[in-house]
């Protein structure tokens, strides 16, 4: 078991738990890295050996206070890369989430700081999640859970699977925008995002966060 696959699986249950205060069910770990599910379990297995997580059978994962550190580290060191890839390189926003997930296994602490400071401390990545010690405090609900008719602002993008990224991008569905859910079919929504309508299927609107809020 490398240390970035430990890293990995701990960024993932740190992801998918964020700001819950429930376990990360193995089924959503199996879809975020596209295991099979035996893999799943033996890895969990093996992080609970650890210390690192706490597995809760028919319930899924969290992670101990350990466990969470090394994630948190993860995390701060990969938005702060997706951070200067898009603000000072212009990356597009999936690609940065590519790139930065490469370069978050090898910056050492001194280089993640100094980096924060040449970005001026950001507190959001560019999909709208807390940067680590930030918490996820106002991230709101699903697009998918929201009621319709009601204004709704567009608070992040989580997880980030870059297929899903480039498709929101290309919309123009990203933090800080303004939609209005104005319809349900099965397995679509229809919102509109400055007077036009857009269909968004399940998987896009399961990753777009919104609140009630509206500018």
């Amino acid at each position: 078991m490398s240390h970035e696959s430990v890293e990995d699986y701990l960024g993932a249950i740190y992801r998918l738990w964020e700001g819950a205060d429930v376990p990360v069910p193995l089924a959503r770990l199996q879809e975020y890295f596209g295991f099979s599910p035996i893999s799943i379990h033996e890895m969990v297995r093996k992080l609970a050996e650890r210390a690192l997580v706490i597995y809760q059978p028919y319930r899924g994962v969290m992670l101990t206070e350990a466990g969470r550190a090394m994630a948190e580290a993860l995390v701060r060191r990969h938005r702060l890369w997706e951070r200067f890839l898009t603000d000072l390189l212009g990356v597009p926003w999936d690609e940065a989430h590519e790139i930065a997930g490469a370069l978050e296994h090898a910056a050492p602490q001194l280089v993640t700081e100094r980096l924060a400071q040449l970005l001026g401390e950001p507190d959001r990545c560019p999909h709208g999640a807390p940067i680590p010690p930030q918490t996820a405090t106002t991230r709101g609900v699903r697009l998918s859970e929201s009621p319709l008719g009601t204004p709704l602002l567009v608070s992040c993008i989580s997880p980030e699977l870059p297929d899903l990224l480039r498709r929101l991008q290309a919309i123009g569905i990203t933090p800080g925008v303004n939609l209005q859910l104005i319809g349900r079919a099965e397995g679509t929504l229809t919102v509109e995002r400055e007077g036009v309508p857009l269909t968004l299927e399940g998987a896009l609107a399961q990753v777009v966060w919104v609140t009630s809020e509206f500018i």
